[in-house]
């Protein structure tokens, strides 16, 4: 794991962020088949998590969202009526 993968702060030295055996989850960013290696990064599954939580919020906010157009309200006053 390099340390420009950790964090998207500068990192001097994995060694003051992480300690020697500690789990972190991380994202699988590249596989060197020959030379049978994985590149890791917690920085880019971060950046993964935080992209599928505001697609979630911006759904759940169009899902709540207040009428678009004059229409839509009108509309929407009608079916609250029934």
């Amino acid at each position: 794991l390099k340390a420009s993968e950790i964090s998207r702060d500068r990192v001097e030295d994995a060694r003051n962020v992480l300690k020697e055996g500690e789990e972190v989850e991380v994202k699988v960013i590249s596989v060197d088949r020959k030379n049978r290696s994985l590149s890791l990064s917690i920085k880019a599954k971060d950046m993964e998590d935080e992209k599928e939580a505001v697609k979630a919020l911006r759904e759940k906010e169009s899902e709540a969202a207040a009428p678009a157009t004059i229409g839509d309200l009108i509309k929407a006053q009608m079916e609250n009526k029934d």
